[in-house]
C-alpha cells in the first residue's frame, strides 16, 4: 500500500468524482483511475463503483475510507516527529479547544510554547467535543482540550484532567424567570444547550432526575457556544454553560446567572488524545505548557 494510492483514494472519497479527485491532485483522470485500481487489486476488493451519476463507495470502500485518512495522518505525524527529533524546532501541531478554554488558559500556554519553539506551526480550531473526537479518530488532531462529563469517553481515547468546572444556569437580564431559585421553576421553559455531546441532554438529565422530573421537553441544540450565548441573551431561553463564561461573556451578552438551590454537576477540563498513540515532541511540549498554565 503506497502513499500515492491512499492520496488518490481519499481524494476520490472527498470529491466523490474521478474528475474532481484528478483536479485536486493535479493529475489526469486516467492516472487516478489506474492508481485506485492498483489499490483495489492490492486490497483484494472493489472500493469504488463508477456510474453515469459519478462514483460511489462500495461497502469495502466505505469501511476503508476512515482508515485511509488515518494512515495518511499518521504518516504526516511520523514525518513531523522525525523532523522534530532531527531538527529540534520544526513541524506542526494541530489542536482543537473549547470556547472557555480558548479565552482563559490557552493564551498563556501558547505564549510560553511560541517563545520556546517559534518555528513550530500551530493549527488551532475551536469546536465542540463530538467534532474533536471525530477529528482525533481520523488523525487530524494531535490532541484536544474540552469539557468532559466523567466516564463518557470510550476506550479509544485517553484524557488527562486539568481542572474541574461547574455548570451554571443563565438567562437574559429581563427573562420572566430570572428570579427563580429552583430548577423546578425552570423545567417547563425552553432550554438551549451549546454543544453536540459536550453539554447535551445526557448532562442536563441529572439536574432534574433527583426532583423526579425528566429532561426539559423543549430543547434547542447547536454546535456553537457563541450562538447559544447570543440566543439566550436575546430570547426567553434558559441556557446551561460552564462557569468561566459567567465572567468572560455573560455581561457582554446581557445574561445573568440564575442562583438555583439545587447542586449543579461538575465537568472536567481534559486534554484528550488517541489512546496508545505517542505525541510528537512538539505536541508533548505544548501539553506541558498547557498543564503549567492551568496550574498557574
Amino acid at each position: 500500500m503506497k502513499p500515492n494510492q491512499l492520496h488518490a483514494f481519499v481524494a476520490v472519497v472527498e470529491q466523490m468524482s474521478i474528475r474532481g479527485a484528478a483536479r485536486s491532485l493535479g493529475v489526469s483522470q486516467p492516472a487516478v483511475t489506474k492508481i485506485v485500481r492498483e489499490l483495489e487489486r492490492e486490497m483484494g476488493a472493489p472500493l469504488v463503483e463508477r456510474s453515469v451519476k459519478g462514483v460511489r463507495l462500495t461497502q469495502f470502500g466505505a469501511a476503508f475510507a476512515p482508515r485511509a485518512r488515518l494512515l495518511l495522518a499518521d504518516m504526516r505525524r511520523a514525518r513531523d516527529e522525525i523532523a522534530q527529533i532531527r531538527d529540534g524546532s520544526t513541524g506542526t501541531v494541530a489542536i482543537a479547544v473549547s470556547t472557555s478554554f480558548a479565552l482563559t488558559v490557552l493564551p498563556a500556554a501558547f505564549k510560553e510554547f511560541h517563545a520556546r519553539l517559534p518555528a513550530v506551526g500551530v493549527q488551532f480550531s475551536e469546536t465542540v467535543l463530538q467534532s474533536m473526537l471525530a477529528r482525533l479518530r481520523d488523525g487530524n488532531l494531535d490532541f484536544a482540550v474540552a469539557h468532559v462529563v466523567p466516564g463518557t469517553l470510550d476506550a479509544q481515547f485517553e484524557a488527562t484532567e486539568l481542572f474541574p468546572v461547574q455548570l451554571v444556569v443563565g438567562v437574559r437580564s429581563r427573562h420572566p424567570l430570572r428570579h427563580s431559585r429552583s430548577l423546578v421553576a425552570l423545567h417547563a421553559a425552553e432550554w438551549v444547550l451549546p454543544g453536540d455531546g459536550e453539554i447535551d441532554r445526557s448532562s442536563v438529565a441529572p439536574l432534574f432526575a433527583p426532583l423526579g422530573l425528566g429532561p426539559p421537553a423543549r430543547v434547542i441544540q447547536g454546535q456553537s457556544v457563541t450562538v447559544a450565548l447570543g440566543l439566550v441573551g436575546h430570547m426567553d431561553l434558559v441556557g446551561l454553560f460552564v462557569e468561566p463564561l459567567v465572567r468572560l461573556a455573560f455581561r457582554q451578552h446581557g445574561i445573568r446567572r440564575v442562583e438555583v438551590e439545587e447542586p449543579l454537576p461538575t465537568m472536567r477540563v481534559c486534554i484528550i488524545r488517541r489512546a496508545g498513540l505517542p505525541l510528537t515532541p512538539a505536541a508533548q511540549h505544548f501539553v506541558e505548557c498547557i498543564q503549567r498554565a492551568a496550574v498557574a
